[in-house]
């Protein structure tokens, strides 16, 4: 499964196409202990457009902490999260 997720960051429209191994990488990054900055910055780079990479590496090269606010939105946008009940 693909996802294209377009964000507008500082006025600019970038489109991310997000997988699932994509996703599970970042989750499985951070659960073996792993940095949740590098895992983010992987994240978003491997999702990028790309013919956008170039100008948004630039912007997050600039804008410290920007990997891991734009996958955090990445995130919640390709898997939203799910009303679950355990039944008791």
């Amino acid at each position: 499964m693909k996802k294209t997720i377009v964000l507008t960051i500082a006025g600019t429209d970038f489109s991310f196409n997000v997988t699932v191994a994509d996703h599970n990488d970042l989750f499985d990054t951070v659960s073996r202990g792993g940095s949740m900055t590098a895992g983010s910055h992987n994240f978003v780079m491997r999702s990028i457009d790309p013919s956008q990479k170039e100008e948004f590496k630039k912007l997050i090269d600039e804008s410290p902490g920007a990997a891991v606010n734009i996958a955090t939105i990445l995130k919640t946008e390709f898997s939203p999260v799910l009303d679950i009940a355990v039944k008791k």
